[in-house]
């Protein structure tokens, strides 16, 4: 068994992501994580659907999320090696995350915040660079600290030394598995799922000052 962790940074060719990396002026705006050298399924926090860009939670993607719709991606691919005990107790998180998953969401005024450093905290919420940061740091690994800068530019800072590729996202064949990124979805759908997104930070915001 490979017992590593693979950290994916990625230019998402989506209008979002480009954006992102307008205000950054970082090449990369958006990090995963997988558990296999081909990243073929990654974790992260991101949109749901390709339809639906303020909708997002705790996903599984596929590596055909960045071979598609918008063009190919270009990644850069960091491997970080997780001895036993720590590799089995990050796989058994990521289980319970996955199943866990509705009650998790996108942590959305953190990722607006994370482009002045600050990490605004709301429970079961994450960016993409605080989930994959605080996996780190709770298995000590890489050296990662959980009061590192919430930006993938600090997060790439810190695994320079683990980079193994950089390049487009490598060619795989296969179908979207558990992503739903490619589902078509109505007007209403989006409507309705983006209010409640909304709904449930705000409320989650509310009972952290209550």
């Amino acid at each position: 068994m490979d017992n590593a962790v693979y950290i994916v940074f990625s230019a998402t060719p989506t209008g979002m992501g480009s954006l992102i990396r307008k205000a950054t002026r970082n090449r990369y705006n958006h990090v995963s994580l997988s558990l296999s050298r081909d990243i073929r399924k990654m974790y992260t926090f991101a949109r749901l659907h390709r339809t639906i860009p303020l909708y997002g939670g705790f996903v599984a993607e596929s590596i055909l999320r960045y071979q598609s719709f918008a063009g190919a991606a270009r990644v850069k691919i960091c491997r970080v090696e997780a001895p036993e005990p720590q590799f089995t107790y990050l796989r058994n998180c990521l289980e319970r995350l996955w199943n866990e998953r509705e009650e998790y969401i996108y942590n959305t005024p953190a990722a607006l915040a994370s482009l002045v450093h600050l990490r605004p905290s709301i429970a079961r919420a994450y960016t993409c660079v605080t989930f994959v940061q605080e996996l780190l740091a709770r298995h000590g690994l890489a050296g990662v600290g959980e009061n590192d800068p919430p930006t993938v530019r600090s997060l790439e800072r810190r695994l320079a030394p683990y980079v193994i590729y950089e390049g487009p996202a490598p060619a795989a064949a296969g179908d979207w598995g558990e992503d739903t990124y490619p589902v078509e979805t109505t007007t209403r759908y989006a409507v309705y799922t983006t209010a409640r997104h909304f709904g449930r930070l705000a409320l989650r915001v509310l009972e952290g000052i209550a």
